[in-house]
């Protein structure tokens, strides 16, 4: 077999025909050699000049789900069967398994498409577990503040009942969409501040493409503990919560996240500054971000939702691709750059 390098490869029929992000699925079902491994392994930073700036080709991403889709298979048959005598005790392994699954794997993903190499698995694994602990410690500290202020501070009491309703001098009136707009507001702002935090750490290799790595190890985290919540609250459907948190997880947190971090590392021009968060187009990317995840969250009660959830993350993954043509476009900029 032809040996293939992760850094430097020609152009194929799909670059040469505007079809380039298609390799970003095709070449994870072709075969692929140990020196391809050691290679994908090898944590250095990259210069602009040592890659090129062609669609990604990644492949390892489908090897972590279909080993954690195995691993899945074989505790489910496990627990299945264990539940019948006693209590299982596999019940938090087979959540943590069905949590992790496509979290991690998007994860994979975006590790792979960072052509910069800026970040090792290392460095990934940390923010994974630090960074979705920090944005969800902010989460609860915002809501916790929020609460408070509703319980004792009068002039919310005139305007909230206890059903949540709102009430204006023509009498109550419904104002369902309150909480969904403040959960939305909440984790996105949360998920922002821990992104942020991190890409102040590398400020001075702050690509598009790293920015989209931070923000979607930053959301694969949160996903991870929120989903194995939800599971956790309804054992009796348990496979079926797996499910349906897994085929939902590419449109939620990680790529709600990998949003937000690649807008503000594209703000920040390659180096990220204190005041870039405040920046006009950081707001408007929150704006973005936020309202993808109230239309997602509004959609979960709504009898079209199968419908407008695959339309809702096709849109979703427009916006990331386009935001990862624009780091590929980086690339060749700075490649430009250092030959004139």
């Amino acid at each position: 077999m032809k040996e293939r390098s992760i850094n430097r490869y020609e152009a194929n029929w799909l670059d040469r025909n505007h079809l380039g992000f298609i390799n970003l699925v095709v070449y994870a079902f072709l075969p692929h050699t140990k020196a391809e491994r050691d290679e994908l392994m090898v944590g250095q930073s990259l210069r602009a000049d040592e890659m090129n700036a062609l669609w990604p080709r990644p492949w390892l991403y489908m090897r972590t789900f279909i080993l954690l889709l195995v691993e899945l298979g074989m505790l489910f048959v496990c627990w299945h069967y264990e539940q019948r005598y006693e209590a299982s005790k596999l019940l938090p392994g087979l959540t943590v398994v069905g949590s992790l699954m496509v979290p991690v794997t998007l994860l994979v993903f975006f590790w792979e498409i960072n052509k910069w190499r800026t970040l090792t698995l290392l460095d990934v694994l940390r923010y994974f577990l630090l960074g979705s602990c920090l944005a969800i410690t902010i989460t609860f500290v915002l809501e916790y503040l929020l609460q408070y202020m509703l319980d004792h501070v009068k002039d919310w009491r005139l305007i909230f009942n206890k059903r949540g309703n709102y009430v204006t001098p023509l009498g109550v009136m419904s104002f369902g969409a309150v909480p969904l707009v403040v959960t939305a507001i909440v984790e996105e702002l949360s998920k922002a501040l821990a992104t942020y935090v991190i890409l102040l750490r590398h400020r001075k290799q702050c690509h598009i493409l790293h920015g989209v790595l931070v923000g979607a190890t930053v959301g694969a985290g949160f996903a991870v503990f929120e989903s194995a919540g939800y599971i956790l609250m309804d054992v009796d459907n348990l496979l079926y919560g797996i499910i349906v948190r897994s085929l939902s997880a590419p449109a939620c947190h990680v790529a709600w996240g990998a949003l937000m971090g690649g807008a503000v590392a594209w703000i920040a021009g390659g180096r990220m500054r204190l005041r870039t968060i405040m920046h006009p187009l950081t707001l408007m990317a929150g704006l973005v971000v936020c309202a993808l995840h109230f239309c997602w969250n509004h959609l979960l009660d709504s009898s079209a939702r199968v419908n407008c959830n695959v339309e809702l993350m096709v849109f979703t993954w427009f916006l990331l691709l386009l935001l990862i043509w624009q780091g590929l476009l980086e690339i060749e900029r700075e490649q430009q750059r250092l030959t004139s």
